[in-house]
């Protein structure tokens, strides 16, 4: 979560103040690190599940590429991805309420995001190579939507366990403005109908 901190980060202080460096190459660093977080939003998946990984085929624990990740983890869990939620103090503790912001990257759009962005880091064919330069660019606005969706999924999520009754609990900055990260432990809500 702190790799995936600091490279959003990047990509927000270079695109606002591109220090003088040309706009293809400043996108191309920002197309870099997309990339990064989608195998990062990946190898955390391994991470939270790694009884599954230890259980699970052996090209899984060298797996980078999300799509393969994502493929292998669905076959052993259906609910392996990140969920953003919305964390509330209640009595007593936490309840992970629905999300209900602005569009997330959805475990479907990753593979695709990742893809599209090998395919941006390359000079592909001549005739990619011998196409006008771009002018200047001060609106980046495919990857303002890229990012926008991966902090808004990152943001607060939480990831369930096989079991559904951990989870791990993930803050992008909390109060202090840190990374936190937690695991939780459903409990059953108190019966209050008598009352």
């Amino acid at each position: 979560m702190i790799d995936a901190k600091a490279r959003a980060a990047s990509i927000e202080q270079l695109i606002v103040d591109q220090h003088g460096i040309p706009s293809p190459l400043v996108r191309e660093y920002a197309v870099l690190q997309i990339r990064m977080l989608c195998e990062i939003i990946g190898l955390a998946c391994l991470v939270a599940h790694g009884d599954l990984v230890a259980s699970g085929p052996a090209h899984l624990r060298k797996a980078y590429a999300p799509g393969e990740i994502f493929a292998a983890l669905g076959d052993m869990h259906d609910d392996f991805y990140p969920v953003p939620i919305v964390p509330q103090l209640v009595a007593p503790g936490w309840h992970m309420a629905e999300y209900d912001g602005p569009p997330f990257l959805k475990r479907e759009e990753v593979k695709g995001l990742w893809d599209r962005c090998g395919g941006d880091l390359h000079k592909g064919s001549l005739k990619r190579l011998l196409k006008p330069n771009n002018p200047l660019q001060t609106n980046f606005a495919d990857i303002n939507e890229s990012l926008g969706k991966i902090l808004n999924l990152l943001g607060n999520h939480r990831m369930l366990r096989k079991d559904r009754k951990i989870a791990f609990i993930a803050m992008l900055s909390n109060a202090a403005g840190a990374v936190q990260v937690e695991i939780g432990e459903a409990i059953e809500p108190e019966d209050t109908a008598g009352d």
